[in-house]
């Protein structure tokens, strides 16, 4: 009787010895893409590209600023994915974005003169936040999974490439004069917009865009993967942050807002002069570049869950 429970012991090793080989020689699948649906999740900080803050990249990220305010998005996505190589994603964000004039200051500080752009973005003192939100659809790809029979493709870590179409509402805000309570200016017509014959249309606060995002994402088993991703929003508004053309004359706001909106609106338009850092801005001068639209990006961490299929695979040779 021993004897036969020890034969069943080795038996049994032996299967499970025999069983692992077997799954050891498929794990090479286990990290490739699977056909079918993934839902996740994503979370991080935001950056707004516009008229206010910082002339360059680089000043954007190194001021010593840049970290008094940090805001953030966050959403909810659907993939799927159609090859190792391609998916499609569906996601839908909220979250708020921000730009600031003082960013310029380190660069203000040093300027030989007061018509250099680091001094008069700072003299400018425009503070600039909108609350997103977007739904959006894009493509992603992963080059190293093209072949899905190479040894890249079953490397955990893999580099996605995005891009795609989204919507998006907005709400630009800015602090009044001196103040550091923001107020909604879209209803103020800060540079205009819409007051009739010689100022700039109206704007709609609901905007298409050009998602575009570059990661890295690691599976971390069949089911889970983890990433890091920038993606950024190519708009074709330029008044994410309130600020686009020139300045005009405060009489016109008396002329199409109450008595309050049209106080406010004065306060918001020319903050430098409330600073003491330059001499009011007459109508005419310029306020922003409205050539150039803006825009706005976000770094993210991203979390997704794959369900698995288990239809076969069409790109796999049997």
């Amino acid at each position: 009787m021993r004897a036969g429970y020890i034969r069943s012991l080795i038996i049994g090793a032996m299967a499970g010895i025999f069983a692992t080989a077997a799954y050891a020689q498929d794990a090479s699948r286990i990290y490739i893409e699977p056909d079918g649906w993934s839902i996740g999740m994503n979370l991080g900080t935001t950056d707004m590209w516009g008229d206010v803050g910082t002339k360059t990249i680089p000043d954007h990220y190194s001021n010593s600023k840049y970290l008094d305010k940090v805001f953030a998005m966050g959403g909810m996505f659907g993939r799927y994915s159609i090859h190792p190589c391609l998916a499609v994603r569906f996601g839908l964000n909220y979250g708020t974005i921000y730009a600031s004039d003082e960013w310029n200051y380190d660069k203000a500080q040093y300027a030989t003169t007061q018509g250099a752009d680091a001094y008069q973005r700072y003299a400018r003192q425009q503070k600039s936040k909108s609350s997103i939100f977007e739904s959006y659809v894009m493509m992603e790809f992963s080059p190293l999974r093209y072949n899905p029979e190479s040894v890249r493709a079953n490397r955990k870590g893999q580099v996605i490439f995005g891009l795609g179409l989204g919507y998006f509402h907005f709400t630009p805000k800015s602090t009044v004069g001196l103040g550091t309570k923001y107020v909604n200016i879209y209803d103020l017509h800060i540079e205009g917009d819409g007051f009739g014959s010689g100022f700039p249309p109206t704007y709609s606060l609901w905007q298409f865009c050009i998602p575009m995002s570059i990661g890295y994402r690691w599976d971390l088993g069949k089911h889970i993967n983890l990433g890091f991703e920038f993606m950024y929003r190519k708009t074709f508004t330029d008044y994410l942050d309130g600020v686009s053309g020139k300045y005009i004359d405060k009489a016109e706001y008396a002329k199409h807002l109450s008595p309050s909106e049209a106080a406010d609106a004065a306060l918001i338009q020319d903050k430098a002069y409330y600073n003491n850092l330059a001499q009011p801005n007459v109508a005419g001068n310029i306020r922003g570049n409205s050539a150039d639209k803006d825009g706005y990006s976000s770094i993210n961490i991203t979390l997704y869950y794959k369900v698995l299929s288990r239809v076969g695979k069409w790109w796999q040779k049997y």
